[in-house]
């Protein structure tokens, strides 16, 4: 996980990291309304080569799952 580091930048983007109930409702119905959430039981140590793969590609653990996923639908 990157660590974020504080700019003038990030302070105008503050409602992403805004800790108020209100930024976090908001996130939260934003969420519920764009993504569908899927949970894995995933087997031991797993997740740590899906975290390698997804590094060394440049991508999030979910982006790496995600296209997996649509290339096996394309395949079929």
């Amino acid at each position: 996980m990157r660590k974020r580091t504080e700019t003038s930048d990030t302070k105008t983007r503050s409602r992403a990291w805004d800790k108020t109930p209100e930024a976090q409702a908001y996130r939260n119905q934003y969420a519920a309304e764009h993504y569908d959430r899927v949970t894995l039981a995933l087997p031991a140590g797993f997740r740590d080569r899906l975290d390698k793969a997804a590094g060394d590609a440049g991508i999030s653990r979910t982006a790496l799952i995600v296209r997996a996923v649509e290339a096996y639908i394309e395949k079929r």
